[in-house]
């Protein structure tokens, strides 16, 4: 089952989303886009982070991360399945008033920051995306906000692949939340966006890998020479640290514990180990790799997007503590 569970999800965004897709940063009312959409919606992945499919499949968190990493996902898969959906299955009321709409016909960006860190940056994924705003407010409360995508100013940003916007001044409508339904959905909403930057980063290495089994120097393939060699072992034992710091993040949410020490940990270890694998993946490839074309710096900047993003969110998750 667990095989079956992570190939079919593994087959579908590999094949529907490919790195060449991601390069073009399509919206979400593209074509393609809608298409690979309604296929997560239909076959339940946008119920992913729900409460039934993690007392399943939970474990396989971390894996399902992986996967939209290593394929530089450029739908707001992340905030959707695994921040609003499960927001939405612990009070309906988001849906029922309005403040949310359908997340099966409307992709979901989310911004979760304090009012400190709040510069209004957002992932912006066009006009038929909806924009939201998780913050907390006094008393222990989260105040969710959306925002009409017509005051999000589309800005140039760092990841070539998702857009940038900046959210306005004023919601169109907000509500509130407790923080016994916000932070366990928020740290496992961390873990997987960390899982996303692990993939990125191991997919970046495995590319560095591929190419230093296939170019000589010296009549010898480069990768038999230690300097090579032991820098593409040492990242992929730093990448592979951070994940067994991911299981026991996500095996502590699973029991309903909220952990942001652990989080802390998970978060210096993937990043690190993300930077470190994805610019060595750059020097491997040479003068290819420096060039922006190629798919190294792709993932480069996504891993640095997602350290930015995560960096946030673990200032909430502490911040609560």
């Amino acid at each position: 089952m667990t095989t079956l569970l992570l190939s079919t999800f593994g087959r579908l965004v590999g094949e529907r989303h490919p790195i060449a897709q991601a390069r073009k940063a399509l919206p979400c009312d593209a074509p393609a886009q809608q298409a690979l959409w309604s296929e997560l919606a239909d076959g339940g992945w946008l119920d992913a982070g729900c409460r039934d499919f993690q007392q399943e499949n939970g474990a396989h968190t971390l894996l399902l991360g992986e996967i939209t990493g290593r394929s530089l996902m450029t739908l707001p898969y992340a905030s959707t399945a695994f921040l609003l959906m499960p927001l939405l299955e612990a009070d309906a009321r988001l849906l029922a008033d309005g403040l949310v709409s359908p997340l099966r016909d409307f992709p979901a960006s989310v911004r979760c920051s304090s009012v400190q860190q709040d510069d209004g940056w957002i992932e912006h994924f066009g006009e038929a995306a909806q924009y939201l705003h998780l913050l907390p407010v006094e008393d222990g409360a989260w105040r969710l906000e959306r925002h009409a995508p017509s005051t999000v100013a589309v800005l140039p940003g760092m990841d070539p692949t998702i857009g940038l916007g900046r959210l306005g001044q004023v919601a169109v409508t907000a509500g509130t939340l407790t923080s016994q339904v916000v932070l366990p959905v928020l740290q496992r909403h961390f873990a997987f966006e960390l899982a996303h930057l692990v993939g990125a980063a191991g997919a970046s290495l495995d590319m560095a890998i591929a190419y230093a089994k296939e170019r000589e120097q010296f009549g010898r393939p480069i990768g038999q020479f230690q300097a090579v060699k032991h820098a593409l072992v040492d990242a992929w034992m730093g990448l592979d640290n951070a994940r067994y710091a991911l299981r026991s993040l996500l095996s502590a949410t699973a029991d309903g514990t909220l952990a942001p020490d652990l989080a802390g940990t998970a978060h210096r270890l993937a990043v690190s180990a993300g930077r470190r694998a994805c610019k060595l993946a750059i020097q491997v490839h040479g003068g290819i790799g420096f060039a922006w074309e190629h798919d190294a710096h792709l993932y480069l900047k996504r891993v640095y997007h997602l350290a930015i993003t995560t960096q946030r969110s673990l200032g909430l998750l502490q911040a609560a503590a």
